[in-house]
């Protein structure tokens, strides 16, 4: 009997170790839980921080992510006190350095935030894309510890399980056991024995007020201890559970409000894309089923059809162009993209809703994808631009006007100038050097109308060209020739190098020697005196035939190469005022190189030179 009550005991006691160990264990997951989450939502609210004064320049944003920053740099050493297992050290110390390269990341970009041009292209594609690794490997790092404290309190639950099992057990092993000893042992036993089973009774009933025989130094008084420490632990045991219980109850609360919390946020992203004036729309992959889409959206667009059928009815009748009129095929719209991968930003197109409008949108449309990267959908975003179209229209209408208004009179003013010159004698040479200076200028001016009118024409798709199949060799000679004046007066010379076997090609020859001359122009401005520019022909591959213009002028930085093709746009104001560029003739040769199926390209290096290129589709035979 004695040796039975020590094994009750000693069992229940293993369990009581169990049970404080497996609580211990729990409190530290629960803890490692917190910090986790802390660290989560401290990483959540840096980032609104940074976007927020990234974008506005606000300096309290700033003020806010300096916060939000040194409240984060103690969350890393809170977690690792909690942590025994190593490869979780070194989770934890993998995702600080990912953050800790983010926080050098965006420190740089907010140092030059002021020099940049696209805030949130630069977001985009600097900070969002190292911030999602980093929100999917704290995703991660949550889940890990949430399935770990699962664990805990799974086993937590056992081991009360068991015990529980085990306290309710053992009284009935006892009683039993008692009841054999009363029919064996004799009558001065029964009395305390007696007693002994209604406290078991009263215990097994929850009641754990009972009265228990004084102990004496015999069987009965060992048993009255046993059954006394028994009571003591089932009553700890009873306490345990009731707290665990309550945690667990706790953590319920915690997870229900944290769904009422990402609830209240769904309809609230809801709420504000059924609000703005954009049209956003978001598909599923891979079908392209539209599965939202705001008010704004219905309007413009209209809505699909449910039934697979008239859906696929509907898009076909739904016609898109581009603004040069050409047709924009179905796999090339933004939102098809973006199911592939791309991200695409201010796409222009003109569409055609089954209903018969034409609507000039902007598209936006950037891939959705889950955890593992898989593509799940895209969102897009549809801006109607008819208001800027007309805009657009109107502004190539007033320069086409106020162009062909100067034009006429300064014709005029340079017939006069030519005749003065040719025809009268001038006693003083001074004014010849004034008549030359003034028809010079006069040229320049025209040569700026007829600038403006090709960018306005192009613009507006109404410049027309007549490709025809063309001799690279002539196209070349041609161009040399109308700038032959040019690099005699800057004492340059001018080196064609054509290869052998340089195909036809198909081109418009008067917009093609337009480029050609505007490429050979630029070069013939910064090539330095008694130098040489070479303007070389090779065959490339995919059907087309290179043409480049290579001068050693001083050359220009990588920083600036992206703005040379723009309109009006000077890479140095020294320049414009010492070579009086308009802005516009880079501009115009890459517009009538793309027309033509081609493309501009520029490489250069300081101090060295540049070079210039275009490609120009060959010539099909026959």
């Amino acid at each position: 009997m004695v040796i039975a009550t020590f094994a009750q005991v000693g069992v229940i006691v293993w369990l009581q170790g169990q049970r404080n160990t497996i609580a211990a264990a729990t409190d530290r997951a629960n803890q490692r839980f917190a910090q986790q989450l802390r660290m989560n939502q401290v990483v959540v609210e840096l980032e609104n921080a940074q976007r927020s004064y990234f974008l506005t320049g606000d300096d309290r944003f700033k003020a806010e992510f300096e916060q939000k920053w040194n409240e984060y740099s103690t969350v890393p050493t809170a977690i690792e006190q909690f942590i025994d297992i190593p490869d979780d050290v070194t989770s934890l110390k993998s995702v600080d350095e990912q953050i800790q390269r983010w926080h050098q990341l965006t420190q740089d970009l907010i140092a030059r935030r002021d020099k940049l041009d696209n805030l949130t292209r630069v977001l985009e594609e600097q900070t969002i894309p190292p911030m999602r690794a980093v929100r999917s490997t704290l995703d991660g790092r949550q889940r890990h510890e949430t399935d770990l404290r699962n664990r805990m309190i799974e086993r937590s639950q056992e081991i009360d399980f068991s015990s529980a099992i085990l306290t309710l057990a053992l009284p009935a092993v006892d009683i039993l056991m008692l009841l054999v000893l009363v029919t064996v042992l004799a009558r001065i036993l029964l009395d305390p024995l007696g007693t002994i089973a209604e406290s078991a009774r009263k215990i097994s009933d929850g009641n754990f007020d009972v009265k228990l025989p004084l102990a004496k130094r015999d069987e009965i008084g060992a048993l009255v201890k046993a059954f006394r420490d028994m009571s003591n632990a089932v009553q700890r045991r009873q306490r345990d559970l009731t707290e665990a219980l309550t945690r667990e109850r706790e953590i319920s609360q915690m997870y229900a409000s944290l769904r009422a919390n990402a609830e209240r946020e769904s309809a609230r992203l809801q709420a504000t894309i059924a609000t703005v004036p954009a049209a956003l729309v978001i598909v599923e992959a891979p079908s392209g089923r539209v599965v939202m889409q705001n008010a704004a959206a219905d309007t413009l667009i209209g809505r699909e059809p449910d039934d697979e059928a008239e859906r696929r009815d509907y898009w076909e009748d739904f016609h898109a162009t581009y603004r040069d009129g050409r047709h924009c095929p179905f796999e090339e719209w933004g939102t098809q993209r973006a199911l592939r991968g791309e991200v695409v930003v201010g796409h222009e197109m003109i569409v055609r809703p089954p209903d018969g409008r034409t609507v000039p949108i902007l598209v936006s449309a950037a891939p959705l994808r889950n955890d593992t990267g898989e593509i799940v959908g895209a969102v897009s975003a549809f801006q109607d631009i008819t208001n800027l179209y007309e805009v657009d229209r109107l502004k190539s209408e007033f320069v086409s006007i106020v162009s062909h208004e100067l034009r006429t009179p300064l014709t005029s003013i340079k017939g006069s100038l030519q005749l003065l010159l040719e025809d009268l004698p001038l006693a003083d040479p001074d004014h010849k050097v004034l008549m030359d200076v003034a028809l010079a200028n006069v040229d320049r001016l025209v040569r700026i109308i007829n600038d403006i009118l090709d960018i306005s024409k192009i613009e507006a798709g109404k410049l027309e060209l007549n490709p025809r199949p063309l001799d690279v060799r002539e196209l070349i000679d041609h161009s040399i020739q109308s700038v032959q004046q040019i690099a005699k007066g800057s004492s340059v010379i001018l080196t064609p190098v054509i290869s052998d076997m340089v195909p036809k090609v198909m081109a418009d020859p008067d917009r093609t020697v337009q480029a050609i001359v505007n490429l050979l122009s630029n070069a013939l401005k910064y090539a330095p005196a008694r130098s040489e520019v070479t303007l070389a022909a090779t065959s490339e591959p995919k059907g087309l035939v290179r043409i480049a213009v290579t001068d050693h002028g001083r050359g220009i930085a990588a920083d600036k190469l992206g703005l040379l093709f723009h309109k009006f746009q000077q890479i140095d104001g020294a320049d414009t005022r010492r070579f009086r560029g308009t802005g516009l003739g880079l501009a115009i040769t890459k517009a009538l190189v793309e027309m033509q199926g081609g493309s501009v390209s520029v490489t250069s290096e300081l101090g060295k030179g540049s070079t210039f290129a275009i490609t120009v589709p060959v010539a099909r035979q026959g």
